[in-house]
C-alpha cells in the first residue's frame, strides 16, 4: 500500500506541475516572450523522469530485477503507458491515413495483442515463480531453453530500442535546435541514469507516472481542432468523419494481412510489455487493474483517426512525411504554442518509457540469465545486480553504435524486433505453452526455426541484396518504408509472418511425429486401401476377353444345374475317397472331399 500511495502522489504532482508549465507557456506566448522559452517545456517531462528514477532507487534484489511491490492499480497506468511508446503514437495516424479502414483494423489489432499479453501470456508466466521470462522458460522446458530465450530476448530488445532512441533524438531535436545524435545522447544517458539507480522498479514507475501525461499531450492537439466543428473537445471526432473509411488504401492486402497477424502475435509476446503486467507483487493484479490499462491505450490510439484527417486537410503527405503529420500537426492547423510545446514533451515521456522498460528487462536478461544462469550459477544477489548494471551501459553503448552506423529507419527497426518476437516467442508461448504434448525439444526447434527465418533474411536483404536476389529466390530486392523486401517479397519488417508458420510447424511437428506409432499407422493405411479396391473393383480388375457365344439354330436348351457339393461335417472324421492313382504308381491314394 505504500508503494501505492507513493506512485499516486507522484502522479498527482506530476500533474500539476506539467499543466502549470503549460500555463507558463501559454502566458510567454500571448506576451511575446522570447520564443526559446516556451521550447525549453519538454525539459519539464525529462525533469519529472529523473526525478521519480532518482526516488526509486535501490539496492534489492527484487526491486531492481523483478519491479518490486507495486500494487495493481500502479500497474494497471503502467501497462497503458508501456504500450503508448513513440513508434506507436506516430504510427497509428500514418496507418490510418494511408490505409483507411485497414489502419483502423491495425489498430485493433495493436489492441487484441495488448489483451492477449495482459490476461493469456503473463499469468502464465506469473504462474512459474519465475524472475524473468527466460527463467520461466526454463524452469519448464530445462535450462537450454533458458540460455536460447535470453539470448532471443536480447535481439528482439535492440532494435526496439535503437527505433526510440533515433525517434526520440529526431522529435527533441526539432523542439529543442540539438543534432540528433545528441538529443539521442542525452536521452540514453538520463534513461541509463534512471535505470542503473532504480533498475525494473524505475521503469514501471516512469511508466505510471508519466502515462497520464503521454495521454494529455496525445489528445489535447486535436481536441483543440475539434472545438470548431462540436460544442466540447471531442479527440476522437476523426472516427465520425467519412473521409476516415472511404479513403484511397495505399496499403496492399498482404501487407496489411502480413502487418496485422505481426502486431498481434508480436504484441502478445513482447518482453518489454509483460513486466507490468507480471512483477513480484504479494498479490496478482486484479483483472479490472489491467483491463483499465488496456482500455486506456485503446483509447487514446483512438484519437489517431482524427490526426490522419485533419492532417491531410492540413496538407501534410504522410507517405512523405510520416513523422510530421504528428510533430508538425499543431503548427500546420494554425494551434498556438501550448499544443504543440505538449505535444512534443508527450512524446519524449513516451520513448522515456519504452527505453527503460526495454533497457531494463534486457540487462535483467544479461545479468540474471546470461552470467547467472549460464556462466556462473551460483552467483550470490549482490553480483547479480552489479552485472545487470553494468549490462545497461554495454548496452547503452550498443545503440548508440547501432544508431551511428545507421541500419535502418525508426520503422524498419520496429518492424523487425515485432518480427522476431512474434516468430520466435509467439507460437512457443501462444500454442506450445498449453499443449501437454510440447517437449522440451519441440520448444528449442521452434524458437530456433522462427528465430533463424527472421534474422537471416534480415540480414541477407540488408547486406547481401544482389548475392540474395540471384541466389536465394528473394527476387529484387526493393527499398521501402519497412526495410528491403526479403522473402515472398515482404519487406524485412514484416519477415515474422514467415517465421511464424516455419516456427509453428516446426513446434507441432517435432512434438506430434515422435509420438506417431509407425507400424500401426502403415496398417491403417493398408487397411484402407483394401477397402479402396473393393469399393471400386471395376476401376482395379483388369478386363478379361470372353469367348463368342455358340448359336446354333434349335431351341435354347436350359444349362443343367451343378451337382451339390458334398457335405461334410465341421467336427469329426472326414470321408476318405480312394483313387486308382496313376500308372506308375498302382498304390491307391486318398484323398479329402472338395480338394
Amino acid at each position: 500500500m505504500v508503494g501505492e500511495v507513493r506512485l499516486g502522489t507522484m502522479a498527482a504532482i506530476s500533474m500539476v506541475v506539467v499543466l502549470a508549465s503549460l500555463g507558463l507557456v501559454d502566458a510567454l506566448d500571448r506576451f511575446g516572450a522570447w520564443p526559446v522559452l516556451p521550447a525549453l517545456f519538454p525539459v519539464v517531462p525529462l525533469g519529472i523522469a529523473a526525478i521519480v528514477a532518482i526516488a526509486m532507487r535501490s539496492l534489492d534484489f527484487n526491486d531492481i530485477l523483478r519491479g518490486g511491490n507495486i500494487h495493481s492499480s500502479s500497474l494497471g497506468w503502467a501497462l497503458g503507458g508501456t504500450a503508448l511508446s513513440t513508434v506507436v503514437l506516430v504510427a497509428s495516424p500514418v496507418g490510418t491515413a494511408l490505409g483507411g479502414i485497414r489502419g483502423l483494423i491495425l489498430i485493433a489489432t495493436f489492441v487484441i495483442g495488448l489483451a492477449l499479453a495482459t490476461f493469456l501470456v503473463a499469468p502464465a508466466l506469473r504462474a512459474m515463480r519465475a524472475t524473468t521470462l527466460a527463467e520461466a522458460f526454463g524452469a519448464k522446458y530445462g535450462a537450454p531453453a533458458r540460455t536460447l530465450v535470453a539470448i532471443t530476448v536480447v535481439l528482439i530488445l535492440l532494435p526496439l530500442l535503437a527505433a526510440e532512441t533515433s525517434l526520440a533524438g529526431t522529435v527533441a531535436s526539432r523542439m529543442l535546435g540539438l543534432s540528433p545524435q545528441l538529443a539521442e545522447d542525452i536521452i540514453l544517458g538520463l534513461v541509463a541514469i534512471g535505470c542503473i539507480a532504480g533498475g525494473m522498479r524505475a521503469a514501471i514507475a516512469l511508466a505510471a507516472v508519466l502515462g497520464p501525461v503521454v495521454a494529455l499531450a496525445y489528445l489535447v492537439p486535436v481536441a483543440a481542432v475539434s472545438l470548431g466543428e462540436t460544442w466540447l473537445p471531442l479527440p476522437w471526432i476523426g472516427l465520425l468523419e467519412p473521409e476516415t473509411l472511404t479513403t484511397t488504401t495505399r496499403i496492399p492486402n498482404v501487407v496489411a494481412l502480413a502487418f496485422s497477424v505481426s502486431l498481434i502475435v508480436g504484441v502478445a509476446v513482447m518482453p518489454a510489455l509483460l513486466f507490468p503486467a507480471w512483477t513480484a507483487s504479494s498479490k496478482p493484479p486484479a483483472r479490472r487493474n489491467m483491463l483499465f490499462g488496456v482500455a486506456f491505450a485503446a483509447v487514446i490510439l483512438l484519437a489517431a483517426p482524427s490526426y490522419a484527417v485533419y492532417g491531410r486537410l492540413a496538407g501534410i503527405d504522410p507517405a512523405i512525411d510520416p513523422l510530421g503529420l504528428v510533430v508538425n500537426f499543431p503548427d500546420r492547423v494554425g494551434l498556438p504554442a501550448m499544443p504543440a510545446v505538449l505535444l512534443i514533451g508527450g512524446l519524449l515521456s513516451a520513448a522515456l518509457i519504452t527505453i527503460a522498460m526495454a533497457l531494463a528487462t534486457t540487462a535483467t536478461t544479461l545479468g540474471h540469465d546470461i552470467y547467472g544462469g549460464v556462466i556462473e550459477r551460483k552467483a550470490p544477489a549482490g553480483r547479480r545486480i552489479f552485472v545487470t548494471r553494468l549490462g545497461m551501459i554495454l548496452v547503452v553503448g550498443a545503440i548508440l553504435g547501432i544508431n551511428r552506423m545507421a541500419l535502418g529507419s525508426a520503422a524498419m527497426l520496429a518492424g523487425v524486433s515485432l518480427s522476431i518476437a512474434a516468430a520466435s516467442l509467439g507460437p512457443a508461448l501462444l500454442i506450445g505453452w498449453r499443449l501437454r504434448t510440447t517437449t522440451q525439444l519441440a520448444v528449442l526447434a521452434a524458437i530456433a526455426v522462427g528465430l533463424w527465418l527472421t534474422v537471416v533474411n534480415v540480414l541477407l536483404a540488408r547486406f547481401a541484396p544482389e548475392f540474395s536476389g540471384s541466389y536465394l529466390g528473394m527476387g529484387v530486392v526493393m527499398p521501402t518504408v519497412l526495410g528491403p523486401t526479403g522473402w515472398f517479397g515482404l519487406p524485412v519488417g514484416l519477415s515474422g509472418l514467415i517465421g511464424i508458420g516455419g516456427g509453428l510447424a516446426t513446434l507441432l511437428a517435432v512434438s506430434w511425429l515422435p509420438r506417431v506409432h509407425w507400424p500401426l499407422l502403415w496398417l491403417r493405411v493398408r487397411y484402407m486401401a483394401r477397402r479402396l479396391k473393393r469399393k471400386f473393383p471395376a476401376r482395379t480388375r483388369p478386363l478379361t476377353a470372353t469367348a463368342p457365344a455358340n448359336v446354333s439354330a434349335g431351341p435354347e436348351v436350359a444349362a443343367a444345374p451343378p451337382p451339390p457339393a458334398a457335405e461334410t461335417p465341421m467336427f469329426g472324421p472326414f470321408p476318405e475317397i480312394k483313387d486308382s492313382g496313376t500308372p506308375d504308381d498302382p498304390r491307391p491314394t486318398l484323398r479329402l472331399s472338395g480338394v
